[in-house]
């Protein structure tokens, strides 16, 4: 197969197609400073400890909690200290209270772009990407220069499998924000999705001129040079990417699959065991692990690291079609066949 730059497939992309990592987007983060209210607010010290930059979470949700049941002050301070609640709900990581909240600043001011915002970045981390994108158009509505609500609207477009649309948000975001890293980082995994890895190149390069500390960056253009074929560039941007995080399980993944393509099992298998280790539940590189071993020859380690992976992941048809053709190199038809039927369920060949 030939994708759309022209470079034959490889077994890093095979691999890497099946695999949805994390880094290749990056979400911009909830708004935590809003302005409405806060001059009258400030005065009092409970409305301090609602609206300001505090780090302690819980303080803030006692302070906005106290002003919320007091039903204190005009309703922009009221919706004021339900979208700071609202924040603060979703940095402890109870979602739902979040959204309950910001649906309260919401209804007292329908035209609250950022309570709109950080709402559709909580749907989002629910998984709830319609949802998302509809609070994220809203918020653009009612502040359209909102680089950070594009480049979020456009990664749950890229979650949907839509990167048609995801690019057009990304493009709007880097109108509003020429600078915006992420909106670039976002971009080139789109391309990356689509198999434009010329393109997605180009925007990494863009994210790491705006933002050089970016790891996932880096991770994400060894991927793209690995879909390539270059090996040694993808290992490059790997090393980089450890180099700023030793405890990236992804880069070592990824460094694996550029080591496995230049033939090189035992630096992949290092690399695979080094992901696994840090990330126990990537069962991805328990799968590439046994294609190594097999590869040297050993299938009863691969088949060790299959059952890994079958055990992570039993909806793989990848999986259970690799450790079919170990046990059919180990002479068990039996098991070969019945791992080919379930691959075969799976929809794999």
């Amino acid at each position: 197969m030939v994708n759309q730059e022209g470079v034959g497939e490889s077994r890093l992309i095979w691999l890497v197609r099946k695999w949805r990592p994390p880094l290749l987007l990056l979400l911009t983060g909830l708004v935590a400073l809003d302005v409405r209210g806060a001059m009258g607010i400030a005065a009092n010290l409970t409305y301090a400890a609602c609206i300001g930059n505090a780090a302690d979470a819980s303080r803030r949700i006692e302070a906005c909690t106290q002003i919320i049941d007091n039903q204190a002050g005009a309703p922009d301070k009221l919706a004021t200290a339900y979208f700071k609640r609202a924040y603060a709900w979703s940095m402890e990581g109870d979602l739902d209270r979040a959204i309950a909240d910001s649906d309260q600043a919401i209804g007292l001011h329908p035209e609250y772009a950022s309570a709109y915002y950080n709402r559709g970045y909580d749907w989002a981390a629910k998984g709830n990407y319609d949802r998302a994108i509809a609070d994220y158009g809203q918020a653009i509505a009612f502040d359209p220069k909102s680089s950070a609500a594009y480049n979020n609207r456009g990664l749950a477009w890229s979650y949907k499998g839509d990167n048609d649309r995801a690019i057009a948000d990304y493009n709007l975001a880097i109108i509003a924000d020429s600078k915006n890293a992420s909106a670039y980082l976002n971009r080139g995994g789109a391309w990356a999705a689509e198999g434009a890895f010329d393109h997605a190149i180009a925007d990494y390069n863009q994210a790491i001129a705006f933002d050089p500390t970016l790891i996932g960056v880096y991770e994400n253009r060894g991927l793209s040079w690995g879909g390539k074929g270059d090996y040694n560039r993808a290992i490059a941007d790997f090393n980089v990417a450890i180099g700023l995080n030793p405890k990236r399980a992804y880069a070592y993944y990824g460094r694996g699959l550029a080591w496995s393509n230049k033939g090189d099992d035992d630096r992949a298998i290092a690399d695979y065991d080094k992901a696994v280790e840090l990330a126990p539940k990537l069962a991805d590189a328990y799968h590439a692990l046994g294609l190594a071993w097999a590869h040297k020859g050993d299938h009863d380690q691969a088949i060790v690291d299959y059952d890994q992976a079958i055990a992570l992941n039993q909806k793989s048809a990848d999986f259970y079609s690799a450790r079919s053709a170990s046990w059919k190199a180990k002479g068990n038809r039996e098991r070969a066949e019945a791992d080919r039927k379930t691959a075969a369920s799976l929809g794999g060949k």
